[in-house]
């Protein structure tokens, strides 16, 4: 009896054996599985947010990239590779990643370079703010990612708002690193295009589909996008009878403008419960701190917390609800266009103070309720004020970690050399200054860096990866550095 039972008890070992070594094998085929999928989004987001990146330019700065210059270099994007950092860095590569790596980690010294490379005139520093969020935090794709670059912001908020003579309008400019960096965060984030479309679709499809006149409410402007046919309904130009047709015409458009910002206002609180965790821990962070600043109101503190709300993140959408995915089965004609913008420039002009408000349109705004946006915002800021930037609610990537960064040659030369700029520069504390020389004792000297960004961009891309990376150290990113084949 006791032969058979000891030849079971090895048949059943050898049988648990093999499963295990089975299911071993597919948990690795899965994780192979996981990493190359991630590589491939990593990289989608990078090419994507460049494409972003490219399109922005040509529609805000047209006079700098020509219309042929964006086509070409949105085609050199599309067309990009990949390709390991080792093979464009050589041996440099472990020191390049060392020093992206230990920069990534420290959002304080990543906000005070920037903050001292606008001070300095840097000529680079737009460019490396785009780099510090498309490579070094990766499009804060991971929840990691997120997080540093929240602590990134934070920082923006007191070494950059808090120390400015005038943070309104460094903010309503939109040209500072802070609001860049929101921009783009914002851009990206899930959560808020969950929000954006959750608040925006509804209104934004009854607007399309129930006007079909421009919503003109300056009288002077009133009679100009009109037929000649609809211009002699007027009567004579000039006359009393044209000044009170114009001004009846004024007044239907301004109660139907009313009617419909009312509707998007109502929308935005109806829908404040899925406003992003992360967007509300900033607001929060830039209210709390410029509150505390001597000489700036509280009520004007608020108008800036919903004037970055409203002119970065809300208003864009309205005006380009396609960019930001909130429509995509209805077509947008030049008149929904010019009435969205009004719907706009509405809700800018009732976050702000009286003073500040356009006088042209007074009349409008006097019938709104001049509560009806601060509602929205004491929502947002409401509750207390946690240090910690929030984790994120929806994080599908959890227990996986970046082990690359994806950035052309030249941008991470022109990185290395803003860095040694702004280290040479006296805008650091002794700390900072520490810190910097210590990043860049090893690093070596790059050659200068054109400042045009189409060339910067890749056609192929490296792929960095240092050769030590101790397990212990979750953070340390082997990079993947994309080394790009440059226009001339």
């Amino acid at each position: 009896m006791v032969k058979p039972d000891i030849h079971t008890l090895a048949h059943h070992l050898k049988q648990e054996r093999l499963y295990v070594a089975s299911e071993k094998q597919l948990i690795q085929r899965l994780n192979t599985d996981v990493l190359k999928t991630a590589e491939r989004l990593y990289r989608a987001a990078w090419i994507a947010k460049q494409q972003r990146i490219n399109l922005d330019r040509l529609i805000l700065t047209s006079a700098e990239a020509s219309p042929a210059e964006c086509c070409q270099h949105a085609k050199m994007l599309e067309d990009t590779q990949f390709v390991d950092g080792y093979k464009t860095l050589g041996f440099h590569e472990t020191i390049y990643g060392e020093f992206l790596a230990r920069l990534r980690e420290n959002p304080r010294l990543v906000a005070s370079c920037l903050v001292a490379g606008e001070r300095l005139n840097q000529e680079h520093t737009q460019g490396v703010i785009h780099n510090v969020f498309t490579s070094l935090y990766g499009n804060c794709i991971m929840q990691e990612d997120e997080s540093y670059l929240l602590q990134v912001l934070r920082y923006l908020i007191e070494f950059e708002l808090k120390e400015s003579d005038n943070p309104r309008r460094l903010l309503r400019r939109g040209t500072c690193a802070f609001s860049i960096l929101f921009k783009l965060f914002s851009e990206g984030l899930y959560s808020a295009k969950l929000f954006l479309t959750a608040t925006l679709h509804e209104p934004i499809m009854q607007l399309l589909v129930e006007d079909e006149d421009h919503l003109e409410t300056d009288p002077s402007k009133v009679t100009e996008r009109l037929t000649p046919a609809q211009q002699e309904r007027f009567g004579e130009k000039g006359s009393d009878g044209y000044r009170q047709r114009v001004q009846t015409a004024v007044e239907a458009n301004e109660a139907k403008l009313v009617a419909l910002v009312n509707k998007f206002i109502g929308y935005l609180k109806q829908n404040t419960y899925c406003f992003p965790h992360s967007l509300r821990w900033i607001v929060s962070q830039m209210y709390k701190t410029l509150s505390c600043v001597e000489g700036l109101e509280v009520g004007e503190v608020r108008t800036m917390c919903t004037d970055l709300l409203l002119t970065c993140f809300i208003c864009p959408a309205i005006v380009n609800p396609e960019q930001y995915g909130i429509i995509s089965d209805a077509p947008i004609n030049e008149v929904a266009r010019f009435n969205l913008m009004q719907v706009g420039q509405l809700l800018q002009q009732l976050a702000m103070a009286d003073d500040d408000a356009d006088p042209r349109r007074k009349s409008c705004l006097s019938k709104f309720d001049k509560s009806c946006v601060a509602a929205f915002l004491d929502v947002v800021i409401g509750g207390r004020a946690v240090e910690t930037p929030p984790m994120s609610s929806m994080n599908l990537l959890e227990g996986l970690s970046r082990t690359a960064v994806y950035i052309t040659h030249n941008q991470l030369m022109a990185l290395v050399d803003f860095v040694r700029s702004v280290t040479a520069g006296d805008h650091l504390r002794e700390e900072e200054h520490m810190a910097l020389e210590t990043l860049l004792a090893n690093v070596p000297q790059s050659q200068t860096v054109k400042s045009n960004s189409l060339e910067l961009t890749p056609s192929n891309t490296p792929q960095l990866s240092p050769a030590t990376t101790p397990a212990n150290k979750k953070n340390r990113l082997p990079i993947e550095m994309n080394h790009s084949g440059l226009l001339d």
